[in-house]
């Protein structure tokens, strides 16, 4: 019994740290588990009109931005832009896209990436 509950303490133990989380023992010997913060939310990076009505939308940001793409909520690529040279706004049109909840994934000048949720509606 003690082997098994040692074994699943080393399960939780691994697996907490695969997936982010610190686990730091107390003084009373228990596992505290603290989650790290893996990503800053950005505030800066605006896409409207939300819910999308037509068959585009725009995006516009403090940080210059160099390709977007346009996702379904399983992960179907629907739109793909890549600009030669970085802009901090862009004007996004689609077609043959169902209404739904879409994700838009931008990559800025320096690599790093967000990801927005947008609401299409067309009608």
């Amino acid at each position: 019994m003690r082997t098994l509950t040692l074994g699943i303490l080393l399960i939780f133990t691994c697996s907490a740290h695969i997936s982010g989380q610190a686990v730091d023992k107390t003084t009373s010997g228990e596992n505290k588990i603290s989650f790290e913060k893996s990503f800053e939310e950005d505030t800066n990076t605006k896409i409207f009109p939300v819910p999308v009505t037509g068959n585009r939308f725009t995006i516009t940001s403090d940080k210059a931005f160099v390709f977007i793409r346009l996702t379904n909520i399983i992960g179907q690529e629907t739109t793909r832009e890549k600009y030669n040279y970085p802009r901090n706004r862009a004007e996004i049109s689609f077609s043959d896209v169902q209404k739904g909840i879409y994700l838009v994934i931008i990559q800025f000048e320096d690599n790093t990436r967000i990801v927005k949720k947008i609401l299409i509606d067309s009608r």
